[in-house]
């Protein structure tokens, strides 16, 4: 991003100063993503606790990942209770949450269905498929913070219609969830439920990680330029 200045970021400034990216927008945003987690790693921890696996028979990398989790989680309600002050540093810091925390809640959802498929004996099968779409997902997500960088090289405004659609990834991902834990936890598809689960958290991970280039773009900014900062809007 060294050959960008700030003038090329106008449509994020916009954004940042008046847009779905001030920081009230942030803690909204941060409020939706930490409920949608807590469904996914809470389910897939009533699984791993159930009779079927048991936490005794999960390998000490398993556990691990659960801690890991908690930690992250009690990071996560920190910003959401203490960053409500409208300054520079409650900005960095909801920004820098932002992005770290959508990456967490792309992977979360798949947690779920790891834990689902050694419940039902198919983890091993499903694993490979799983592996494939995380890289997937990450080429994706280079892809198209590659594109965003080169049209904002080239002078080219992407219209407020065209990026807005990343405004609306928190309520479907709630919708997702929802509709996932139904299904799921009924049997309602039989036999294809794990497929019909992953088809669905794979549709929140590439959601979340398209939305995390304009976050990622944003801190960035709210790091690198002074004019970006809460604490010039507010003058």
């Amino acid at each position: 991003m060294n050959k960008l200045s700030q003038e090329n970021f106008s449509a994020i400034k916009s954004e940042i100063q008046d847009g779905r990216l001030t920081m009230s927008g942030m803690r909204g945003y941060l409020i939706g993503i930490f409920l949608a987690s807590g469904i996914f790693v809470g389910i897939s921890f009533a699984v791993a606790n159930a009779n079927t696996i048991g936490w005794d028979t999960l390998s000490r990398g398993w556990h691990m990942i659960y801690y890991i989790e908690a930690v992250l989680f009690g990071i996560h309600l920190l910003l959401i209770l203490l960053c409500w002050g409208n300054n520079a540093v409650n900005q960095k810091l909801l920004s820098l949450g932002v992005v770290l925390l959508t990456y967490k809640a792309a992977l979360d959802p798949f947690l779920m269905v790891i834990m689902f498929s050694k419940d039902e004996g198919k983890y091993e099968s499903l694993f490979p498929v799983i592996l494939v779409i995380l890289i997937s997902g990450l080429i994706l997500h280079i892809t198209v913070l590659i594109n965003w960088l080169n049209s904002l090289k080239q002078k080219k405004k992407k219209s407020k219609e065209k990026e807005s659609k990343y405004f609306f990834l928190v309520p479907i991902v709630l919708i997702l969830t929802t509709l996932t834990t139904i299904v799921t936890k009924n049997g309602m598809l039989g036999d294809f439920d794990l497929l019909f689960g992953l088809f669905i958290v794979t549709v929140v991970y590439l959601g979340l990680l398209i939305a995390a280039v304009e976050f990622l773009i944003a801190m960035y900014c709210i790091f690198k330029f002074p004019s970006f900062s809460v604490r010039n809007f507010n003058k």
